[in-house]
């Protein structure tokens, strides 16, 4: 089924449980060989830390001034022991997106020399016309990864079900990693049940933006700089210690993520439903007041 999704043959495809385990995987297959795993920082760091544990080094390049992917230092920051380049788009902790073709063309050269890894956890935020997948790339044969969940728009993630799609070799040195039975027949049942729900999708990413929309206004009226996010969180520079902000935000009921980053504290909130985006930026608000 998900061969014919993405157009291509079942060899092209592995299942784990959830994106975070095919990450995990990668990371350990890449990760042993030692050398070198290259990504923008702040991003989503799983693999990153699994290849450390394996003996690899993580170098890090900064995002742009927009809270963006800078593919352009990435590509520079290329070297002769590095085993494989980490790409998220849209961003996680920032929810920022690149333009895609930037990003296959960056795709099309740096693969030449290393293998990319397309994190794709957030694509289905965008709009059906926005999704443009590096699965194309993979179609042609290109050292090129691209894993993809349920867990986010399908609203599958207690299921633990994702996949990655990626050319046969490369499918065979992550799947070496995985284990016997990463996932239940109902969380495969559950996926194919949620493929091509067009309907469920647009009513999240429309009930997604109106709530969004209650976090950036705030954030607008409060003069905050911020990541343009397409999905469900926004990132933002910490107004109070992290700590401080952690400790009373939970007392009020909510909970938030703190990110270090450029020797500052950075704010990363989810969005939930639009009454309690209204409720966390009242919360907010009266904290840092």
């Amino acid at each position: 089924v998900l061969a014919a999704k993405e157009g291509v043959s079942k060899e092209y495809i592995h299942l784990g449980a959830g994106s975070g385990d095919l990450l995990c995987q990668s990371g350990a297959a890449f990760g042993v060989e030692g050398g070198r795993i290259l990504s923008c920082y702040p991003t989503f760091t799983l693999l990153m830390n699994y290849a450390q544990v394996f003996n690899a080094t993580w170098d890090k390049v900064n995002l742009t001034e927009k809270l963006e992917y800078d593919y352009d230092a990435l590509a520079s920051a290329v070297k002769g022991d590095t085993k494989l380049v980490f790409i998220c788009n849209p961003n996680n902790p920032t929810g920022t997106l690149v333009d895609p073709q930037k990003v296959k063309a960056f795709c099309e050269d740096v693969s030449k020399k290393v293998p990319v890894y397309s994190d794709e956890a957030y694509l289905e935020f965008l709009e059906p016309g926005q999704q443009i997948s590096m699965v194309e790339l993979v179609k042609k044969d290109m050292n090129v990864v691209v894993s993809r969940t349920f867990s986010k728009v399908y609203g599958l993630a207690g299921m633990r079900i994702g996949y990655i799609v990626a050319k046969p070799d490369l499918i065979n040195k992550i799947s070496k990693y995985g284990g016997d039975f990463p996932m239940s027949q109902t969380a495969i049942a559950a996926a194919q049940a949620s493929l091509g729900d067009e309907t469920f999708m647009a009513m999240v990413r429309s009930k997604n933006a109106v709530a969004r929309k209650v976090m950036t206004d705030y954030l607008d009226q409060h003069k905050f700089m911020y990541g343009k996010s397409l999905t469900n969180f926004v990132f933002f520079p910490a107004p109070k210690d992290g700590k401080t902000i952690l400790k009373k935000m939970e007392e009020a009921g909510y909970l938030m993520r703190i990110w270090d980053y450029q020797q500052k504290e950075w704010c990363r909130v989810s969005i939930g439903t639009e009454d309690e985006m209204k409720g966390f930026v009242k919360a907010f608000g009266d904290l840092v007041s």
